[in-house]
Order: structure tokens, then sequence, then C-alpha cells
């Protein structure tokens, strides 16, 4: 974390303001999420929040998901020292398997529970992703593991912000633990490969820029 925040101070003269700007914040919630290092649930969403900090975007929410596929394209082309293949193969690959295998953070096992699909698109719908994800794992597709990974992390943040999970509930404390874990390095990871090459993954103007308040 420290070598992030040095990178930083001494390079962001040659990038935008708000490069600069989400970068800051970004770093300012993963910093967060260290000292809460045994509270998984405010640790996800101190992480969570760091993750949107670099690429949100006012956008709906259809088009939020594509933001966040392109600011994995962006991410993927520049990282030459290939840290998120490193990371979902090698380094955390047994918590990446324990995520994808969970029915439980789908979105479509909650969209059936919810009634608005029917239990035979819920299975057809698990069966296909199954099959993505063992294709992306043999390919060594990262893309494809990215999109399924934040499908799943994100119906997690749902969950939590919705009320639907009880504070630090015995249920889910071992997908919780995994989320963090993963999550954490990967934002490391994403935000090496940012300062990186600045001129390419610039995002623009944050969603809430600093406004100057009389």
């Amino acid at each position: 974390m420290m070598l992030l925040e040095e990178i930083f101070k001494t390079t962001k003269v040659h990038y935008s303001e708000a490069f600069n700007l989400r970068i800051q914040r970004a770093l300012s919630w993963l910093k967060k999420s260290i000292e809460l290092e045994h509270d998984y649930d405010f640790q996800f969403i101190s992480l969570w929040i760091s993750l949107n900090a670099l690429y949100g975007r006012e956008t709906s929410e259809r088009l939020k998901q594509q933001d966040l596929e392109l600011f994995f394209q962006h991410l993927h082309a520049g990282d030459q020292e290939k840290r998120i293949i490193l990371i979902l193969w090698d380094k955390h690959s047994a918590a990446l398997q324990g995520l994808l295998d969970n029915t439980y953070m789908t979105p479509y096992f909650w969209d059936y529970q919810h009634g608005k699909i029917s239990r035979d698109s819920c299975h057809a719908a698990i069966r296909q992703e199954k099959q993505e994800v063992q294709a992306a794992l043999q390919h060594k597709d990262p893309l494809t593991l990215l999109r399924i990974l934040f499908h799943r992390l994100a119906t997690l943040h749902q969950q939590i912000l919705q009320g639907g999970v009880s504070y630090a509930s015995v249920l889910n404390r071992k997908q919780m633990q995994d989320s963090c874990r993963l999550l954490s390095t990967l934002l490391h990871a994403f935000l090496y490969i940012l300062l990186e090459n600045a001129e390419v993954t610039d995002s623009g103007q944050p969603f809430y820029p600093v406004v100057q308040v009389n």
C-alpha cells in the first residue's frame, strides 16, 4: 500500500486532475479496508467503494456493467506484467474457484427465489455460466473470469446493502473472507496497472467531481 501511495505521489504531476482524483479516492478507501482487516462486511464495502472510484460514471445500471467491462478491457491491455492472470490462476485460484462454485452468489439463484425467473431458467443459466467458467479457465481468458466474478461480487454487495444478511453472519463468512481477499489483491493490481498506463486508462471525469461550496 505504501509503495502504491509513493508511486502516485511522485508521478501524479504527469496525470490529469480527474485521473488523480480517482486514484486518490480509490487509495483512501483501499487503505481504510486494510484497517478493517477482521471486519469482513465493512471491509468488503470499503473495497467496493474503492473499485467504484476507479471507473464509475453517471450512467444507468445497464451501462454501469458495460463501463466495468470496458474498464477491465483497458486493464487487461495494459497488464504487461500479467498481474491479473497471476492472481486468478495462481495466487488466489482456490478462493476464485470457491466463489465461482457458490450457487448462492449467482444473480440467477436470487432471481428465482424472488419469482423473476423459473427454476428451469435458473438452472439453465447456472449451467451455461459454469461452462463459460471452465472454458475461460482452460484458455486463460481473464476478461470472462472477471466479468463472471464481479457479477457474483455485485450480488453479494447488493445483498449487504439491501439488508439481506445479518452483520457478521456465520452463514456467509467463508465467501466474505474469500471475496475480501480476492478483491483487495485485484484492486492493488488494478492500481499498479492504471498508474503505469494513465494515458490509456483515464476514465474521464468522476461521477462526483470536487466542488467548492461557498
